[in-house]
C-alpha cells in the first residue's frame, strides 16, 4: 500500500513551517539592539575595558587610576561607585581571556556622538596622567583607542602633555 495521506502531509508542512517560524523569531532576538538599561550597561563596560586596559598597561593598576576611571565612567553615564567596582572586575575577567579590545571600542563608536566618545578620550588622558608617568605603550594605546572609537587626533597633540 503506497498512497501519502495529504492530511499527513499538511501536518508535517505545518510543523517544518513552525519550526522555521521559532528559529527566525529566535535568531531575530539574539540580533536585536539592546534595550534601554542593556545599552548603558554594555557602553559602560565597553569603556571599562578600555580602561582597564590602559590601566593595567605598565602592570600597575593603582587606587590614583581607579578613582580616575571611576569620576571618567560617572560623567559620562552617571555611574555609581558600586557599579564601578563590579564593572572593573568585569573588566579584568574579560581581558584575562581576550586577545583584543577592538569589539569593545566599536560598540562606543557605534553608540556614542563624536562629542561623547571625544570626552572618552579625554577620560583616557585623565587615565594615562593619574600615575604621574606617561609610557610610550600607553601613547601606543592612546592612539590606538582613538582610532577604533573613531576619533581624530590633532597633530600637535602631544600625548606626554595633559590637556584642559
Amino acid at each position: 500500500m503506497n498512497h501519502k495521506s495529504p492530511l499527513l502531509g499538511n501536518a508535517v508542512s505545518d510543523i517544518i513551517n513552525q519550526h522555521q517560524l521559532n528559529a527566525n523569531n529566535l535568531s531575530q532576538k539574539r540580533h536585536k539592539a539592546p534595550k534601554k538599561g542593556n545599552m548603558k550597561r554594555e557602553l559602560e563596560l565597553a569603556l571599562t575595558v578600555l580602561l582597564v586596559d590602559l590601566a593595567s598597561s605598565d602592570q600597575n593598576f593603582d587606587q590614583v587610576e581607579y578613582h580616575v576611571m571611576t569620576a571618567g565612567l560617572n560623567r559620562l553615564f552617571g555611574t555609581g561607585k558600586t557599579e564601578v567596582s563590579a564593572l572593573v572586575n568585569q573588566a579584568q575577567t574579560i581581558l584575562k581571556n581576550l586577545r583584543g579590545v577592538s569589539k569593545y571600542a566599536e560598540v562606543l563608536k557605534t553608540n556614542l556622538s563624536l562629542e561623547q566618545r571625544k570626552v572618552i578620550l579625554e577620560v583616557i588622558d585623565d587615565v594615562i596622567h593619574a600615575d604621574g608617568e606617561v609610557d610610550g605603550f600607553e601613547t601606543y594605546l592612546r592612539h590606538k583607542f582613538a582610532d577604533l572609537i573613531g576619533v581624530s587626533l590633532e597633530p600637535h597633540q602631544d600625548p606626554n602633555e595633559k590637556h584642559e
